[in-house]
């Protein structure tokens, strides 16, 4: 019964970021019905992009409510709050209540996310946990590839707002494992808050911000392929949807790869070595595809930057909850979710810049350059861990 209980427990763990990916990637299939009857395109757009908001707001205070809850308690209510809002969409019939449906989904989603790190460094330490870490990154790839299908299956079935119940039954399935699994965490709320609010502005800031700062922009760089991508290949005379979606899934692919080859990277070759090869290996990929006018060169542009995105959006995650104390472990939790999800946002506004000032090809290249300057004072920084 333990080890039915401790599976429970991690298939728990390794689920955040696949509940918060889930929450974008089950929606490109029902768009166009989404723009005929609510509205039009944008409004389309809006709705779906709402809830990344309400990761970015929920994610700045996760880590406090966290704290005053218990691990335990606040993964069970943010599931139920990401099922149901995210299944409101069966219901809701106005742009308006769906946006806000929209919102509260996504502040379940990283409330979950939240929960659920801070649940896996609690649990685990040193390798352990990075793999844990790892498989968290690469369920999220194998997620969104999966949800792509799913969603049109069951809108064959349901109609469009079928998607809808992929929510439902998500969160359905988490919370039955978690109301098995997750027992109560010693140390996290009774308490800890008040503690954790006196000794927060003094030292766990100063540490975490680097960290936020990396995280946002590795937040821009993830979302390059899925977003600017598809532009360049259909420049270039490859914009079929299948080719495109070819192109992207090896980019998954590598991304799941690398996540779960973190843990041992680390291990082998250290921390700071492992990031800086995916930092290498992301930005010449990324520079590749604005070079690159093959498509075989496309693909093999999109197979780096997905070895890199899978290395250092590990790192971040595991480097973060690595110098935090205990107690401050959900807090560091929720502010890198959130300023990951406020990189992924911001990225067609940076993206914008540089492609009115280099254009659409060169823009790539040279945002690599500058996101690698930026990432060398982090391989750089000497900052010994807070806590372990």
């Amino acid at each position: 019964m333990r080890d039915f209980r401790f599976w429970c427990a991690y298939a728990v763990m390794i689920a955040p970021n696949a509940a918060v990916g889930l929450t974008l990637a089950a929606m490109p299939p029902i768009l166009p019905e989404l723009a005929t009857r609510l509205g039009g395109e944008r409004s389309a757009q809006l709705i779906t992009s709402v809830a990344g908001f309400g990761m970015i707001v929920g994610g700045m205070f996760s880590g406090r409510l966290l704290e005053r809850a218990g691990i335990r308690a606040f993964v069970l209510a943010s599931l139920l709050i990401y099922g149901v809002f995210g299944s409101l969409g069966w219901f809701l019939s106005t742009a308006v209540s769906m946006g806000i449906s929209r919102f509260f989904l996504g502040m379940g989603g990283v409330f979950f996310s939240t929960a659920a790190l801070a649940l896996t460094a609690a649990t685990f330490t040193g390798e352990a946990r990075s793999r844990v870490i790892g498989l968290q990154q690469a369920t999220s790839q194998v997620v969104n590839v999966c949800a792509v299908f799913i969603v049109g299956a069951l809108v064959q079935v349901t109609g469009w707002r079928g998607a809808f119940l992929l929510y439902g039954a998500f969160a359905l399935a988490l919370l039955c494992m978690a109301v098995i699994g997750v027992r109560p965490v010693a140390g996290a709320g009774n308490g800890a808050s008040a503690a954790a609010s006196v000794a927060a502005p003094t030292g766990f800031l100063r540490t975490i911000a680097p960290v936020c700062a990396l995280t946002t922009l590795m937040g821009i760089l993830t979302v390059i392929p899925m977003a600017q991508l598809p532009f360049v290949l259909l420049d270039n005379g490859n914009g079929a949807a299948q080719t495109v979606s070819i192109v992207l899934g090896v980019n998954f692919v590598f991304a799941a790869m690398s996540a779960m080859s973190f843990a041992k990277l680390k291990t082998r070759f250290g921390k700071r070595t492992t990031f800086m090869a995916g930092l290498i290996c992301g930005m010449v990929g990324i520079a590749l595809m604005g070079i690159t006018h093959v498509l075989v060169l496309s693909c093999t542009a999109a197979a780096l930057a997905g070895f890199g995105t899978g290395i250092y959006n590990t790192y971040v995650f595991d480097h973060g909850v690595e110098i935090s104390p205990p107690v401050f472990h959900g807090r560091a939790a929720g502010l890198l979710f959130a300023f990951m999800f406020f990189g992924a946002a911001i990225n067609p506004l940076v993206a914008g810049v540089f492609e009115h000032e280099f254009g659409r090809h060169a823009a790539l290249p040279v945002m690599a350059v500058v996101a690698l300057l930026c990432g060398l004072p982090v391989i750089l920084r000497r900052a010994a861990p807070v806590h372990a």
